[in-house]
């Protein structure tokens, strides 16, 4: 690859989770990569892929008709129209690089980097001071995939406050609600809470169960395979099913005895999610 490989990876939507990966993207760019200002004048084209098939596969033949390059970041799969990894194949296949943190993607995807997500220890972690306030943590955008309603029964169940990060879901007085907030406001929040909720069904990682764990926080997720194989060693694990077995497994964990996050489990985290690890085998597999 000559010098300077102009790149571009913004994304064309807000996403809070989205933007933390360009900014690792762009924070460990390599010496000879050169941020394009727009995809006209990009070699390569990096595609975050959050959604549609058919929107997804539009932009990626106008870059290839137009000559770029182009990479793609697989954020979610089962929750799309087009749920099985075959179906993306005429995506994938045209690709330097397809970064997924599912399993189980080899078979359709030979130029896979399986790799998960990451967090930043030096903004999210322990506060010594900071005293538990609230039973359980929420935060998104979609109270019925992210299950914000059976996390709010679950809590009044067990008699204990709950926090929410994002736009009010419904009036409740065990609910406080917190929006807008900067990352040292997230990890005041992440803090306070005994457990934090990443139940999301059918697809995620959820970088913000690394961020609770980096804060001490247990995060609490769906056994399914994209967040045991990650989450295996640290998260609290669930069964995902129906909305009343899903508030029945959250009140008995609400209910039962606190599990602080260990020193140990820290470190593993630190160690395992290491931003920089991760983007540098994502940009060293976009090299021509």
């Amino acid at each position: 690859m000559g010098k300077g490989m102009r790149v571009y990876f913004n994304a064309h939507w807000f996403s809070m989770g989205i933007n933390r990966v360009i900014f690792e993207l762009e924070r460990y760019l390599p010496d000879d990569f050169v941020i394009a200002d727009d995809p006209d004048s990009a070699d390569l084209i990096v595609f975050h892929i959050n959604g549609r098939h058919d929107h997804n596969l539009t932009r990626v033949k106008s870059a290839m008709n137009n000559g770029k390059k182009y990479a793609v970041i697989q954020y979610v799969l089962k929750s799309c129209r087009n749920p099985k990894p075959e179906m993306w194949q005429d995506i994938w296949g045209g690709a330097r690089v397809v970064w997924s943190y599912y399993p189980d993607l080899e078979p359709y995807c030979p130029n896979l980097y399986h790799a998960p997500l990451a967090a930043i220890p030096e903004k999210f972690y322990r506060e010594p001071k900071t005293k538990k306030k609230y039973m359980l943590g929420t935060m998104g955008v979609d109270p019925r995939s992210e299950c914000f309603g059976e996390a709010r029964l679950a809590v009044f169940n067990a008699g204990g406050k709950m926090v929410h990060v994002g736009k009010p879901f419904a009036e409740d007085p065990v609910i406080t609600y917190a929006t807008g907030v900067s990352d040292d406001e997230l990890r005041h929040i992440y803090n306070q809470c005994e457990w934090f909720s990443v139940l999301r069904r059918a697809d995620g990682f959820e970088m913000i169960g690394l961020e609770s764990l980096l804060c001490g926080t247990r995060p609490i997720l769906f056994d399914t395979p994209n967040y045991r194989q990650w989450y295996s060693e640290t998260g609290k694990f669930i069964p995902e099913s129906s909305v009343f077995d899903t508030v029945k497994d959250l009140t008995n964990i609400l209910k039962g005895k606190s599990d602080p996050v260990r020193d140990d489990e820290i470190e593993f985290i630190k160690e395992r999610f290491d931003w920089k690890t991760i983007i540098d085998g994502f940009w060293e597999r976009c090299r021509y």
